[in-house]
């Protein structure tokens, strides 16, 4: 059976326990410049239908374009996300996609093939909200999953969302490993950040990066031997995941399959079910071995 089978298959078999079940999604640095978005959570709107996702980015025409189209349970917030509500410069780059609200390391960036694109082409100033403060305006009660990309400003919107993240129950954000922005934050700063927030770091999708100039391996410009910046899954502390409550567990358990720890989903169904007397887990792993 393939995955896309197996994964539909899995969303009916939780649907049957709680066929309630309201997903809330953060995805801030939304805008897909280069792709259409192919983000896992987008088909959790095809099972929960009453799920939303809240998708930022700064391009208010952009995003008046992409509203125009989204389906339903999608809408994007022309807002720039950060840790207050206050006015911050906007560095805007060669390429859109790599614009900050830090300026560009030009000297560490002159170092490796192929980041011209996050070099410095003007700067502007924007607006910035706070996760909590929209979460207050909009009356939205909880925050199940975070998804951020938005070079080298992920501590600053976690900073302003201690309240979203008390609910939060995982969080995907890139992280960086060299100050490609002037004074950003680590991952490490980050992981230190969240592991107070009782969200533990889970693992890697890819490490990406570059090599140092002037050689191209395999005439290869991104080829990555220096690790620059990946993404990161973080999850809510393994410790404190009998707290959950049910939907909580069932919730985590389908982030953690669509982004492929099938473990984390039968540890969250084991938990679910020694709370109700319940069998999800050998149903869950009975369909992944058909």
């Amino acid at each position: 059976m393939d995955n896309k089978k197996n994964t539909e298959n899995f969303l009916e078999l939780i649907k049957k326990y709680d066929n309630s079940l309201k997903f809330e999604i953060f995805e801030i640095g939304g805008h897909p410049y280069d792709k259409k978005n192919d983000e896992p959570f987008y088909k959790l709107l095809d099972f929960f239908p009453n799920s939303r996702i809240n998708s930022f980015d700064v391009d208010e025409e952009e995003c008046l374009k992409l509203n125009l189209n989204s389906k339903d349970g999608v809408e994007f917030f022309p807002y720039a996300v950060g840790k207050t509500n206050e006015v911050r410069k906007f560095y805007e780059t060669n390429h859109p996609m790599c614009s900050s609200l830090y300026k560009p390391n030009k000297k560490l960036l002159e170092l490796y093939n192929n980041l011209e694109v996050a070099q410095l082409k003007k700067t502007s100033e924007i607006k910035t909200i706070t996760l909590d403060e929209f979460i207050k305006k909009k009356k939205i009660e909880f925050v199940d999953f975070i998804k951020i990309d938005i070079q080298g400003a992920e501590l600053d919107v976690f900073e302003g969302a201690h309240k979203c993240l008390e609910s939060t129950l995982s969080v995907v954000s890139e992280v960086e490993f060299l100050r490609i922005y002037e004074n950003q934050p680590l991952f490490g700063d980050i992981c230190s950040f969240l592991d107070k927030k009782n969200i533990m770091f889970h693992k890697f999708f890819r490490l990406s990066g570059r090599s140092l100039k002037p050689i191209k391996i395999d005439n290869d410009v991104n080829h990555a031997i220096q690790h620059l910046w990946s993404d990161a899954m973080f999850i809510k502390n393994i410790l404190v995941i009998s707290k959950l409550n049910n939907s909580q567990l069932l919730k985590l358990s389908i982030l953690s399959y669509i982004y492929g720890s099938p473990d984390l989903t039968v540890f969250c169904l084991l938990k679910f079910d020694e709370k109700n007397k319940t069998n999800v887990a050998d149903l869950f792993r009975e369909i992944n071995l058909k």
